[in-house]
């Protein structure tokens, strides 16, 4: 009886635990933006950035809208990005929804579009690219 219980107890925990579920759970996604300053603004974009920007996307992580958000600006080198923006998405389905998503967000947090309220970036800063990332 003892080995039966054991047989049947090895069996539904191998069937539980199929290793073929964890290889087909969605992956994060990382949407990276690469910026330059533009001369004498940089403090000014990182303010707009830590005003504006930051509590939006906190509000899209409360939302689980997104896992995650990073800005960094340049501390010592000479290369052409001054600042990169990494947001991490709980999957593919999560960044393409990002854009709609990002407006509502602002809206409830700054009460104004998105468009709006980051309308001073263009004067503060350039993109050079955005590049997607995902784990290997």
């Amino acid at each position: 009886m003892r080995a039966l219980l054991a047989l049947l107890l090895t069996a539904f925990t191998l069937a539980t635990a199929s290793p073929l579920a964890a290889q087909t759970a969605p992956s994060h996604v990382y949407w990276v933006g690469f910026y330059q300053a533009l001369p004498g603004k940089a403090a000014a974009y990182n303010k707009a950035l830590t005003d504006i920007a930051d509590p939006v996307l906190d509000e899209l992580v409360r939302r689980k809208l997104m896992v995650s958000h990073v800005q960094l600006a340049q501390y010592t080198g000479a290369g052409e990005n001054t600042n990169l923006v990494i947001l991490e998405f709980p999957n593919w389905a999560a960044l393409d929804t990002y854009e709609a998503k990002l407006d509502e967000a602002s809206q409830a947090v700054l009460h104004k579009s998105w468009r709006e309220a980051a309308a001073g970036f263009a004067e503060l800063r350039r993109l050079v690219r955005i590049e997607i990332y995902r784990p290997s």
